[in-house]
């Protein structure tokens, strides 16, 4: 089930959504030919922990999919979010759920020397925060149905449990589902 789109709440343009966006799309094709490289270079090792590589794993992604999912998660939900935040608030509300989510997957000790990478966790607490923000909003989910944003978050979160208990080993469930709690605890010191 992928969100087409939401109810646009903010008339503001989210300038902080889209640079992430960019700067996101940007590294990947940047270093899409070395991606295997970089990512070991730059992605998070919770064996190695190193917390400068916390914040550049944000940055970087496994492959096209893994971006694209992602840039369009941010894009659906982090627009409303900044709009009512503000710029700058949003900037450091994202980079401190990204943050938190790595932290409560390294806490775990699992995969020590599996670099981890990705803006999910921080996506994520966009997620959390907009359950907290925007409860009644509407959702066109593919290919043609509609739900409030409650009920659509609440149905990712629960997947996000089941994977990471039955899914498979190559994503940072814990990862997705740390950044979600942050963004529901973090939301409430911003608002």
């Amino acid at each position: 089930m992928i969100p087409l789109f939401d109810k646009k709440i903010s008339e503001k343009t989210p300038f902080i959504t889209i640079l992430l966006v960019s700067i996101n799309i940007l590294l990947f094709f940047l270093f899409k030919d070395n991606l295997s490289d970089i990512i070991y270079s730059y992605g998070f090792v919770p064996g190695e922990f190193n917390f400068f590589h916390i914040l550049t794993a944000m940055f970087l992604h496994v492959n096209i999919l893994h971006l694209l999912f992602n840039m369009w998660f941010l894009w659906i939900f982090g627009d409303n979010v900044e709009g009512r935040m503000g710029h700058i608030k949003f900037l450091f509300f994202y980079i401190l759920c990204g943050i938190s989510s790595t932290l409560i997957y390294f806490s775990a000790g699992q995969n020590l020397n599996i670099p981890l990478v990705g803006a999910s966790g921080a996506i994520s607490g966009i997620l959390g925060s907009y359950i907290i923000l925007f409860p009644k909003n509407k959702l066109k989910i593919f290919p043609d149905f509609t739900f409030s944003s409650f009920w659509y978050i609440i149905f990712w979160f629960l997947i996000q449990i089941v994977f990471m208990y039955f899914g498979g080993e190559n994503v940072a469930y814990l990862g997705h589902i740390g950044g979600f709690i942050s963004g529901l605890v973090i939301i409430l010191f911003f608002k």
